[in-house]
């Protein structure tokens, strides 16, 4: 009898389970990026609201951008948790009414950086050895950084943030070694005039001008 009324009482607590997990919904919305409209699902229970401007929810989305924009930047930026994506924002283009990606900056309405710049950023095919070596640089002396970099920073998120010309960042991670070098190798990247390189939660981003 005991065995039986110990699976009765498993029933009963799967059953009060249910209703909690059948309110557990995705919710579907629609972004644009690059002019391109794109759907995307969303736990409505997963800090979306927390990480939603009061204007956002007040007045609803950007035309017929449905999605809360830090669905898009978590779309943007898949392999970052919430607080390692605070130094990006997301560059809007109202003429087109369209994400064209994110960069490094504060954050208006909507998460829209607030100066607006060519510097986009995007992720890098670079390993976590890379990321711990370019965080491992902010580390170091002051004196020593600043010797291979312009700036080296490290933002409350714990991102590790170099930005220079394209040579003395360059520099910079030529001093790591050939691993970290091997962010900065893309052609594009290289023929950019200024570059910022950010290593936050294991990977590595780079902005370019």
């Amino acid at each position: 009898m005991s065995g039986l009324k110990a699976l009765k009482n498993v029933l009963f607590l799967i059953g009060l389970a249910a209703p909690a997990a059948a309110l557990a919904k995705s919710e579907s919305c629609q972004t644009s990026i690059g002019g391109e409209t794109v759907s995307l699902f969303y736990d409505d229970r997963n800090n979306v609201s927390q990480n939603t401007t009061l204007r956002e929810r007040v007045f609803g989305g950007r035309k017929e951008i449905t999605c809360p924009a830090y669905v898009t930047l978590r779309h943007l930026t898949p392999g970052l948790t919430d607080p390692e994506r605070q130094p990006f924002c997301l560059e809007y283009d109202s003429q087109a009414s369209t994400y064209l990606g994110y960069a490094l900056g504060k954050r208006g309405a909507y998460l829209a950086c607030k100066d607006p710049s060519k510097a986009f950023c995007g992720r890098v095919n670079a390993s976590t050895e890379a990321a711990l070596q370019i965080a491992g640089l902010a580390a170091d002396k002051a004196e020593d950084a600043t010797e291979v970099a312009e700036t080296v920073t490290r933002h409350a998120s714990g991102a590790v943030i170099l930005s220079g010309t394209t040579g003395s960042v360059t520099t910079a991670l030529s001093s790591l070694g050939a691993t970290a070098m091997s962010v900065i190798t893309a052609p594009a990247t290289l023929t950019a005039a200024a570059v910022t390189v950010v290593a936050v939660g294991g990977a590595v981003y780079v902005c370019r001008e």
